[in-house]
């Protein structure tokens, strides 16, 4: 994940581990608290690639985090289309990230939330495991943090958000919003996209 962000121009990432060694490692708590502990840390851009159901600890996280002004940006899962919705990628306010091939076409595996923003490729990609090595990675959770690259280019650049995305993204599908295409974030290739796309915004 910091692999893919920082070869996307992200100049400064924090971790928070939210599975740490207990037996409730990763639930609904421990996200929570981590986007707390990243909130207080000034973070103005969060990736979330973890999916549930809805949860009202998780809920009230997202509207706090949301109303001091940071921007979630959360992958949809890898659980299929015939998923239920993720979270917290349905949740209203947070950017739904679903993923595309090198043609543009969404991953089978792909899963859906109650509405989604942007597509970026999450096939063809390679990123650093915990040795250090460059291994192939698929999947949502890989779109999610191109996505977010582009949004903390936008806060950077103090543009208007969605708007600067909405920009760079090339719409995919029938024109305008639609349920299994956002906007794409396309990127010159694969490997070191670096920017958004539309309806699924694509976005490299």
């Amino acid at each position: 994940m910091a692999g893919l962000l920082a070869r996307a121009g992200v100049r400064h990432v924090l971790a928070a581990d939210v599975y740490g060694r207990g037996p409730a490692g990763g639930n609904a708590l421990a996200i929570a608290r981590a986007v707390d502990w990243l909130i207080g840390r000034q973070v103005r851009v969060i990736t979330i690639s973890l999916v549930g159901p809805a949860n009202p600890v998780l809920a009230r996280a997202m509207t706090a985090a949301l109303q001091r002004g940071a921007v979630i940006v959360a992958a949809v899962g890898n659980d299929g289309p015939a998923a239920p919705p993720a979270y917290p990628a349905s949740y209203p306010g947070v950017l739904a990230v679903t993923a595309v091939d090198a043609r543009n076409r969404a991953l089978i595996e792909a899963g859906r939330a109650l509405h989604l923003d942007y597509a970026a490729p999450g096939a063809g990609l390679r990123a650093a495991n915990a040795a250090g090595q460059m291994v192939p990675v698929r999947g949502t959770s890989f779109a999610a943090p191109l996505v977010a690259s582009r949004v903390a280019a936008a806060r950077d650049a103090h543009a208007s958000l969605p708007q600067a995305l909405d920009r760079e993204a090339i719409d995919l599908g029938p024109r305008g919003p639609d349920r299994s295409m956002a906007g794409a974030c396309s990127a010159p290739s694969a490997a070191d996209c670096t920017g958004p796309a539309k309806n699924f915004r694509v976005m490299d």
